[in-house]
C-alpha cells in the first residue's frame, strides 16, 4: 500500500522537506481522523496488502499515535513508520513492548536541521530501546556529506545493519533544498566511499528512488551489486495519501494531478492511473543528456526524479486531475 500522511505537524525543520507544502497548508486539518485511517486500512485490505505505512510531518506527534498503532496491529497490519525518532519517552516505552514483526521504523537523522538537546536525548532513548525495529536513513543534499556517525549509531545501539540512502528531490512548484543533477556524479563517488566503509562493518546500503545510472561508473555499478542491497534506477508512482484522503503520485509531485481515494477501488487502479497520466513526461529526464542516453532508451534508467523534468516545462500539469471523487 502507499504512504499515509497522518499529521501535518513536525518537530524538525529539514531544509529538504518534501512535505513542506502540505505541512504549511491552511486548507487542511492538522491531523487525520480515525475514520479516515479506517478507510485507508479497508482500502489496503481490498488491495491485498496488510501494511500501514505512516508519514508526517512526524507521525508520532499525532495525539492518537499509539491508538492508531494498536488498531492497525490488532487488525493484522504490519506498521511501518517514517520518522525522525524523536519520540517522547512514554511513546518509546509503549512501542518497546511490540514485536519486531508488528512494527518497524525508517529513522531519518540527516543533519540538515538544528536539533535541541531534548530532541537529541529523546531520539537517543528511542534508538537504545527500539534497536532492531529501526533502520537508519539519510537524505543527501550535497556531495559533501558525513556518514561515519550512522555506522557508529548502528554499532552502539544494535540497530538493523541497513542504511537507506536517498537524494533530496525538488518539489514541483515549490522551493526546497535538493541535490542538483550537476552534482550527481560527485555524489556517486561519495556514495561509493560510504558503501565501502559500510560493507567493512557488514552494513548494507539500500537506495531510494530517483537516482540515475550516470551517478556511477560501470565498474562502480558492478560493485554496488555485491556491496549493497542492489542498485536500480527507478521512478514509479509510490502513492501518497493525505489527511483528507486526497491522493498523489509521490511527494515531489504532490502539487500536481491530485486525485481522491474514493475514486478508486484498490491500489492497483491508482498506480495504473498515475502511470498513464505521467507517461507523456517520461521521455524527458533530469538532464538534457537523458534525451540521448542509451541507458534511458533501453529502459535501464528512468532519468532521475520526474519532478526535474516537469519543473523544466513552461506549463505544468494542473493541481487536480479530474478524479477528485467519484
Amino acid at each position: 500500500m502507499g504512504n499515509l500522511l497522518i499529521t501535518s505537524k513536525c518537530n524538525r525543520k529539514c531544509s529538504f522537506c518534501f512535505a513542506r507544502q502540505r505541512l504549511n497548508s491552511r486548507n487542511e486539518p492538522s491531523n487525520i481522523t480515525r475514520e479516515n485511517i479506517r478507510k485507508v486500512m479497508d482500502f489496503s485490505s481490498r488491495s491485498g496488502t496488510k501494511q500501514l505505512r505512516l508519514l508526517g510531518g512526524e507521525p508520532s506527534v499525532h495525539p492518537e499515535f499509539t491508538d492508531i498503532l494498536d488498531e492497525a496491529i490488532s487488525d493484522g497490519f504490519h506498521v511501518h513508520v517514517f520518522t525522525n525518532g524523536m519520540f517522547s519517552a512514554g511513546v518509546t516505552d509503549y512501542i518497546e513492548q511490540m514485536s519486531d514483526s508488528e512494527i518497524s521504523f525508517l529513522c531519518n537523522i540527516s543533519p540538515q536541521a538544528k536539533d535541541s538537546e531534548k530532541q537529541i536525548r529523546d531520539r537517543t532513548y528511542a534508538l537504545k530501546k527500539l534497536g532492531q525495529k529501526i533502520t537508519l536513513s539519510i537524505t543527501l543534499t550535497s556531495p559533501d556529506f558525513e556518514f561515519d556517525y550512522l555506522i557508529d549509531i548502528i554499532k552502539e545501539y544494535n540497530l538493523r545493519k541497513h542504511i537507506r540512502v536517498g537524494i533530496a528531490q525538488p518539489i514541483v512548484g515549490q522551493e526546497n533544498d535538493y541535490l542538483h543533477p550537476d552534482d550527481y556524479r560527485e555524489t556517486g563517488r561519495a556514495i561509493m566511499n560510504m558503501t565501502n566503509a559500510c560493507i567493512a562493518e557488514d552494513i548494507l546500503i539500500g537506495f531510494d528512488c530517483g537516482m540515475t545510472l550516470c551517478m556511477f561508473s560501470e565498474a562502480e555499478l558492478g560493485q554496488l551489486q555485491t556491496r549493497t542491497e542492489g542498485f536500480k534506477s527507478v521512478c514509479n508512482p509510490i502513492v501518497d495519501i493525505g489527511l483528507d484522503l486526497s491522493v498523489w503520485s509521490c511527494f515531489p509531485l504532490s502539487d500536481i494531478l491530485n486525485s481522491h481515494l474514493d475514486s478508486f477501488d484498490n491500489r492497483m487502479e491508482i498506480t495504473a492511473f498515475y502511470e498513464k497520466e505521467l507517461a507523456p513526461y517520461r521521455t524527458l529526464g533530469c538532464k538534457s543528456e537523458c534525451l540521448t542516453c542509451d541507458f534511458k532508451r533501453r529502459g535501464q534508467c528512468f532519468g532521475g526524479c520526474l519532478a526535474h523534468a516537469i519543473n523544466s516545462l513552461s506549463k505544468k500539469p494542473p493541481r487536480e486531475s479530474g478524479k477528485m471523487k467519484k
